[in-house]
C-alpha cells in the first residue's frame, strides 16, 4: 500500500474513480488537489486499486478492484488518524464487504437534479436581517470554519474555491448557505442556520440566491443529507431538487 498525493495522480490513478457514485465529486477535489486528504494505492505506475480520504467527513472513496480484506484495512488503516465512513449505493456490491464494526449504519439522500424554483428569489429576508454575499471577513464567522480551513488549507483557497450567501442579524452571522469546490461542472451546496434563528425561512433565501450564483457561473448543483434529517430534505425539495437517490454511509469513530 502506497501513499501518493495530489501532484503524483496520472490520467489512469483518475480513471479509477467512478464519478457516478455518491459524493464521488467530493473525492475529485482531492485528487485534484483542491481540499486536503489521502490517497493511497496499489502500484504508482499499474495501479489495480486507489482509495481516497478526504478531510473534512473522513469518508473513503474506493476505486478499481477491491475486496473485503482490502477495505477492512484501509479502514484499519485510517481511524489510527481519525473518524471513516464508506458511501455506496444500496445495490452496491461494497455492502457485502464493509467491515461489520461500524458505529453507525444509516441511509442518506443524495440530490443531482433540480428543476430552477426562481420564485424563491423573490422572496425577502424577515425584519431585521439582511442577505449579502460571503466575503474573508464574514467566512472568518462561518459556523464550519475550523473545518473548512482545515480543508482548503488557507482562507485565499477558500475565497477562491468557494462561493457563499451568509444572513445577518444584528452585524452577525445567523445562517449561512455555502458551497464546495467544483469539480467535473458540478458544486454542493449546503446550509446551516443558528438554532435560534430556525423557522424563519433564511435558509431558503439564502439557498435560492447561492444556487442562483452557481448555475450563472454555469455548474450544477447537487444536495446530500440523512434520510432522516426531514427539515433539510424539506428544503431540498423546495429549492427544486428531486429524483434523489438513497444510499447506505456506514461510519468508524478513530480508534
Amino acid at each position: 500500500m502506497q501513499e501518493i498525493t495530489a501532484q503524483e495522480i496520472s490520467p489512469n490513478i483518475m480513471a479509477l474513480f467512478d464519478i457516478t457514485k455518491p459524493t464521488m465529486t467530493r473525492a475529485f477535489n482531492v485528487l485534484e488537489g483542491v481540499t486536503r486528504g489521502q490517497i493511497v494505492l496499489d502500484d504508482r505506475s499499474n495501479p489495480t486499486w486507489a482509495c481516497v480520504r478526504e478531510a473534512t467527513y473522513g469518508t473513503l472513496y474506493l476505486g478499481g478492484q477491491v475486496n473485503a480484506s482490502l477495505v477492512a484495512s484501509l479502514v484499519r488503516k485510517f481511524r489510527q488518524i481519525g473518524e471513516v465512513g464508506i458511501g455506496c449505493w444500496l445495490d452496491d456490491e461494497l455492502n457485502d464487504m464493509i467491515p461489520t464494526d461500524h458505529d453507525y449504519d444509516g441511509r442518506t439522500l443524495y440530490f443531482t437534479e433540480r428543476v430552477p424554483n426562481n420564485d424563491l428569489l423573490s422572496l425577502s429576508p424577515p425584519t431585521g436581517y439582511t442577505l449579502i454575499p460571503r466575503d474573508r471577513t464574514l467566512f472568518e464567522q462561518s459556523f464550519d470554519y475550523e473545518s473548512t480551513l482545515d480543508s482548503f488549507g488557507s482562507i485565499e483557497n477558500v475565497m477562491q474555491q468557494t462561493l457563499g450567501f451568509v444572513m445577518l442579524h444584528k452585524g452577525k452571522v445567523v445562517c449561512e448557505a455555502a458551497t464546495g469546490a467544483p469539480t467535473h461542472g458540478r458544486i454542493e451546496v449546503g446550509v446551516t442556520t443558528h438554532e435560534s434563528h430556525c423557522q424563519r425561512g433564511l435558509a431558503t433565501i439564502a439557498c435560492a440566491h447561492l444556487i442562483q450564483a452557481c448555475e450563472a457561473k454555469g455548474y450544477k448543483t447537487w444536495w446530500d443529507c440523512a434520510k432522516q434529517n426531514t427539515p433539510t430534505t424539506r428544503l431540498a425539495r423546495k429549492l427544486g431538487y428531486y429524483n434523489e437517490r438513497e444510499y447506505r454511509y456506514v461510519w468508524w469513530k478513530k480508534n
